[in-house]
């Protein structure tokens, strides 16, 4: 899920910046969920169609699926 840097967020973190600028420090406004830089999970307006979205079926059971399907 793709979300705006809140500004708390930013105060608390420093200078948070797009991933895909560099060398150009140009500041993040959006960033994925889970937000790691490694992963360019961090962009401008400009580059926010990059980040690729977590997918909601990242191939784990939560317990109650373990519990309903697992056993099966």
């Amino acid at each position: 899920m793709i979300r705006k840097v809140k500004a708390k967020e930013r105060k608390k973190a420093g200078n948070i910046y797009c991933d895909h600028c560099k060398p150009e420090k140009v500041h993040a406004v959006w960033r994925e969920t889970r937000g790691y830089h490694e992963a360019g999970d961090f962009a401008c307006d400009d580059h926010k169609h990059l980040i690729k979205e977590e997918s909601a079926d990242d191939g784990h059971m939560s317990e109650a699926d373990y519990q309903t399907w697992g056993t099966l």
